[in-house]
């Protein structure tokens, strides 16, 4: 069993150390507890069963990877920082994952996804009047749409794609610039999860934005991905982010 101080070394060590699962290896335990976490009544004892089977799911597969970034941070770490990863080091060398390590990372990939979710439904209810309008302006609310919801949900990071989006401003940011920075970075896999992704979101108060999402995301994913219905807008979000960002850091350095 743990304890309050238990709970607060491991929240002191996942906010320093920024430990945290990738969204692809999230499976229908976490997406369960997501959904609980993001809804009323559930009570403690589901909510507390819901985790360890989150956990339980989990643990196996990621304690190695956990186990050695621990070992990276301790050694730079001193003081009380030390000591929590000194802690954190002894619950990732257990297989078992009723531990608070396991079960404290368990509740933040759920956390994030939810989080997700709920960026990508909000996405949907941003473009619900302009796609319920029809028109050109309607197919381009939902095509950013889907852009928006796929980063989003498969926590997708414009650094992670930085030589792809510089290539594509070289070229000149046009329609063949732009096929190239598709085929550069929607590998098959991907684009797969992708269209999976962004189905699974229908929220009731946007119909017409949800039909349209599920429309753009029907089917597998053509061979080539520039002509990918979801892949093409999801570059083109990705590439809008590292814009912002990049402004961001300018106005940030400019005082």
């Amino acid at each position: 069993m743990s304890g309050p101080d238990d709970a607060r070394r491991v929240s002191r060590v996942l906010r320093r150390t920024g430990l945290g699962y990738p969204r692809g290896v999230l499976g229908e335990e976490t997406v369960r507890l997501a959904e609980a976490l993001d809804g009323p009544g559930h009570a403690a004892l589901d909510l507390d069963a819901l985790v360890g089977a989150a956990a339980a799911a989990l643990w196996p597969e990621l304690r190695a990877s956990t186990e050695a970034a621990l070992h990276r941070h301790l050694a730079t770490a001193a003081g009380e920082e030390a000591e929590d990863l000194r802690a954190a080091l002894a619950w990732a060398a257990t297989p078992d994952p009723v531990n608070p390590l396991a079960r404290a990372l368990a509740v933040r990939a759920a956390q994030e996804l939810a989080a997700a979710v709920a960026r990508a439904t909000e996405a949907m209810r941003t473009a619900e009047q302009a796609i319920a309008q029809g028109g050109e302006s309607g197919a381009v609310a939902a095509a950013r749409a889907v852009g928006v919801m796929a980063m989003e949900l498969l926590d997708l990071d414009p650094e992670d794609y930085a030589p792809e989006v510089v290539a594509y401003v070289d070229a000149g940011e046009d329609a063949a610039a732009l096929d190239e920075l598709a085929r550069s970075t929607g590998d098959d896999e991907t684009r797969e999860w992708a269209r999976s992704a962004v189905r699974a979101v229908a929220p009731p108060e946007a119909p017409a934005a949800a039909a349209a999402v599920g429309v753009l995301a029907a089917g597998d994913p053509p061979e080539d991905p520039a002509e990918d219905a979801v892949w093409v807008p999801t570059v083109l979000a990705l590439v809008e982010e590292a814009f912002e960002r990049s402004l961001a850091d300018q106005r940030s350095a400019d005082g």
